[in-house]
């Protein structure tokens, strides 16, 4: 993730973290590993979610920040939002894990 995001002049970020994601990772002390992280979330929400990839790009419609106890929590908007609500998914569960090499996530729907 580090090189992509150096590599890039910033499209990857504007691409697919939302300015909060994008706050967040920066004020931290390796952000490409806050990135990779909820790179990770994304794409496992995609899947669980069973995104077919015909509505476009949604990435920035998932929004992963932190609630007021510190723990990771998902925000959906547009299409994704409106998808999970067809699907009936009343909560989402997020865990997020990363070291210096790797990263990784699960995500949890309940309806």
């Amino acid at each position: 993730m580090k090189g992509k995001l150096e590599g890039d002049g910033g499209r990857l970020r504007e691409a697919i973290f939302t300015p909060r994601e994008v706050e967040y990772c920066e004020g931290k002390r390796y952000p490409a590993r806050h990135y990779a992280a909820r790179f990770a979330a994304k794409e496992a929400l995609l899947k669980a979610l069973a995104y077919d990839g015909r509505g476009g790009l949604v990435w920035r419609q998932i929004e992963i920040n932190r609630d007021h106890s510190g723990q990771p929590q998902v925000l959906l908007h547009g299409t994704l939002r409106e998808r999970a609500e067809r699907l009936l998914v009343t909560r989402i569960l997020v865990s997020l894990s990363h070291t210096n090499t790797t990263a990784l996530a699960q995500v949890i729907l309940e309806s």
